[in-house]
């Protein structure tokens, strides 16, 4: 042995001092509640020589090192980064980065007599993590923050809201939580306001704050404004509060001398923290004037009801620190009036998009403003509107350009343009992006046009979840790329949509999803459009006549259980995961390629999950044949088995490790996961052969790459999408095709 174990540590950890770097052993390790490879289920027991301790857990990110053999009994490990959380009375030590110094066997077995020291039992952990995976609180943040570090967008509860009004606008002081601390010196910046008056944020909602700035004033007292914020759970989602907070400066004078707490009061970092694009002078924060000069227009609105005039300003200037404007803009989209309800209350809602010269902005009007706007807002037309809110956008449901969105309020006015001055606003502005190039946009919104190649009759499904029938219409889009797409229309939009030749569909604001791995769905707020009068239009339709209706196409869209799989675009191989940084973006990259199984790990294949047909959480074992969800807070003597698949793979070039789900994985076994699990329980050698048969079978696989990235360190996660048999005619096209494009080349 060369490396000394670092003595006294463990009894400093479960003190919360948190000693830097110590070297301990592993005693031992042990699956916490019989989990898969994805929980934060595998603990440590680990010593010091003098002391052990039993609930020490591994992050995610360290999960294959136990898996693997890596870690396991006698391993020296340096903890490079860690944190001791005090829950309940009971330290629970959670590993986020290690560094293994010596293996089992150089260890040379156990070292010293230690004393192992009370720790909780399993259940209590187990309940413990549970509720961090629940709502990923990002623990420590709160003393990160007054110390003046700068946490990337820490995850918080909100335990309170109060409002405090002075000469000007009102504020929104906060009280945080990670869990562990709680801290009551935060404010709302003045544009985010309407997040607690309209109810989004209230007591015990968990949120991201994903742009914040922290500054000392007057030398004594450190404050945290939050500049942007996410919503991640309602309180009633979150379950009430998490954890048992202690207030920070409770927690201070409990320090005392030891000074194991940093103080607020210290000066430290005050810039924006890293995850905000640029720092915010704190003027432009307190104040709702503008921070700089606009560029307004040189018309002016006719007098509105108020009997004041506002100047018209670009809507591409618009920003929450200016008050009296107004914007002249066209109606480019408009959505459906829908009913919301929940606990707050209910009411009617509906959105539509505006544009001008310099960019377009979406507005939503609630209530009685959706009642009172609906009828006049008409798709084409051109309006002055003033006196509305401007909130930053969300992207997952806002595909304009604009950083910020409207919703008009009780004094907004909506005023018709007439129609010659109108000419000069632009008509609707699209963004287009190729079929081919729409894998690279799963879960977001773009503007899409083609020729509907195929249509499908019109059906009735039944959605669950609202107990109704539904309308619904497939079609197959085309473009000059050399791809297709299957599109999904609901409601009127699938009534209205009955086609008999082949017209040009361009389509603003559609969906991505990979559902049968790439398809686009209409929502509420896309615009359709017949046939439009634009280049893009004329250009598709003498393609399609003049060729293009023969040529062979590649589809995104695989239907489950469709065989072959050489339809689906954008192939790779395993290599070019690594050389062409996929994953490294905000969204994940989809790729296909063709590879082969040489291993299918049979550790925690299946777990036991909730029985319900809407969850799929593991459940606790009660013992005695009772269990336990703790999601839909449900004891039962049932359960259903649920798979995963870790596979190594390779190709020609590369090869990597890749997880696959229970849809995949039954295909891939020709067995249910509920098969399998009792098969697992009566003959382990019939289990085992299952398994097997995937051993150095091929498939053409569509994959799901994600680069994850805790603790300063990346880590690449694979998933299989869909995985189909081989199929040597298609895949001999598609290299015919590949050499083609070569000769091209």
């Amino acid at each position: 042995m060369t490396y000394q174990l670092s003595q006294g540590a463990i009894s400093k950890i479960l003190k919360g001092q948190e000693p830097r770097n110590p070297i301990l052993q592993c005693l031992n390790t042990y699956d916490l509640a019989g989990g898969h490879v994805l929980s934060t289920d595998i603990a440590l027991v680990l010593s010091d020589s003098i002391h052990s301790y039993r609930a020490c857990m591994l992050s995610d990110n360290l999960i294959d090192l136990a898996i693997e053999g890596c870690i396991k009994q006698y391993t020296l490990l340096r903890l490079k980064h860690y944190r001791s959380t005090l829950y309940r009375g009971s330290r629970i030590v959670m590993c986020y980065d290690v560094e293994i110094l010596e293996t089992s066997k150089k260890a040379g077995g156990k070292i010293g007599n230690p004393e192992q020291l009370k720790h909780p039992d399993d259940y209590f952990v187990y309940h413990f993590l549970s509720g961090q995976k629940h709502t990923n609180l990002t623990t420590g943040a709160i003393m990160e923050l007054v110390s003046g570090k700068q946490p990337y967008q820490p995850i918080l509860q909100c335990l309170g809201t109060k409002s405090i009004t002075g000469s000007g606008v009102p504020r929104m002081r906060l009280v945080l939580s990670d869990g562990v601390h709680s801290f009551a010196t935060s404010m709302l910046a003045t544009q985010l306001n309407d997040f607690v008056t309209d109810g989004r944020l209230q007591q015990n909602t968990v949120f991201k704050l994903k742009q914040y700035q922290s500054s000392v004033l007057q030398g004594s007292k450190r404050i945290v404004i939050c500049l942007d914020i996410e919503i991640l759970q309602t309180p009633d989602e979150a379950g009430g509060k998490i954890g048992e907070p202690v207030p920070l400066s409770v927690a201070q004078n409990a320090a005392g001398a030891n000074g194991g707490l940093p103080n607020p009061s210290k000066p430290g970092n005050e810039n924006v923290n890293p995850s905000g694009p640029n720092r915010i002078p704190p003027a432009a924060m307190y104040s709702p004037k503008p921070t700089g000069k606009m560029p307004f227009g040189k018309e002016q609105v006719p007098t509105t009801p108020g009997g004041t005039q506002t100047r018209v300003m670009p809507i591409g200037s618009l920003t929450p620190y200016q008050n009296k404007w107004s914007v002249k803009a066209r109606v480019s989209q408009k959505g459906t009036m829908r009913e919301w309800k929940n606990p707050r209350g209910e009411g009617k809602l509906f959105s539509f998009t505006v544009l001008d010269d310099s960019g377009d902005i979406r507005i939503t009007c609630f209530k009685e403003e959706a009642d009172k706007f609906y009828d006049m807002i008409e798709v084409g037309k051109v309006f002055y509107i003033s006196n509305a809110t401007l909130k930053p956008a969300n992207a997952q449901y806002n595909n304009t350009t604009h950083d910020y969105e409207m919703t008009l309020r009780r004094d907004s006015t909506v005023t018709l343009c007439d129609k010659d001055d109108g000419k000069m606003v632009p008509k609707i502005q699209y963004k287009f992006v190729n079929i081919s190039n729409l894998e690279q946009n799963i879960s977001g919104l773009v503007d899409v046009i083609g020729v509907v190649k195929s249509v499908e009759d019109l059906n009735s499904v039944m959605i669950k979840s609202q107990n109704r029938e539904a309308k619904v219409r497939k079609f197959n889009l085309v473009d000059q790329s050399g791809s297709e797409v299957t599109v999904t229309l609901w409601g009127l939009d699938a009534e209205k949509f009955d086609v008999k030749e082949h017209p040009v569909v361009a389509m603003k604001g559609a969906k991505v999803s990979d559902f049968n791995t790439c398809s686009l769905s209409a929502m509420g707020s896309t615009t359709i459009s017949m046939n439009p009068d634009i280049p893009e239009a004329y250009q598709l339709k003498q393609w399609y006549e003049s060729g293009g209706s023969t040529q062979a196409t590649q589809s995104l869209t695989i239907s489950s259980g469709s065989g072959g799989g050489t339809s689906a675009a954008n192939w790779k191989t395993l290599a070019d995961i690594k050389n062409e940084n996929l994953g490294m973006k905000d969204k994940p990259d989809y790729i296909t390629a063709k590879v082969t199984v040489l291993y299918c790990k049979k550790e925690n294949v299946l777990y036991k999950a909730c029985p319900n047909d809407q969850c799929n959480k593991k459940v606790i074992d009660l013992e005695q044949g009772k269990y336990r969800c703790e999601k839909c807070d449900l004891q039962t003597d049932e359960f259903k088995y649920r798979l995963i698949l870790n596979m190594h793979v390779a190709d020609e070039y590369e090869s990597t490790w890749v997880t696959c789900f229970q849809e995949q994985g039954e295909i891939l076994l020709k067995m249910s996961a509920q098969e399998l699990g009792e098969l697992q329980q009566t003959d382990e050698n019939a289990f085992d052969n299952v398994l097997k048969r995937v051993d150095f079978q091929s498939y053409f696989m569509k994959l799901r790459v994600k680069m994850d990235r805790f603790n300063d360190e990346d880590r690449t996660r694979v998933t299989v999408v869909n995985v189909s048999p081989i199929s040597n005619v298609d895949y001999i096209k598609k290299l015919q095709a590949d050499i083609q494009k070569l000769q091209v080349e």
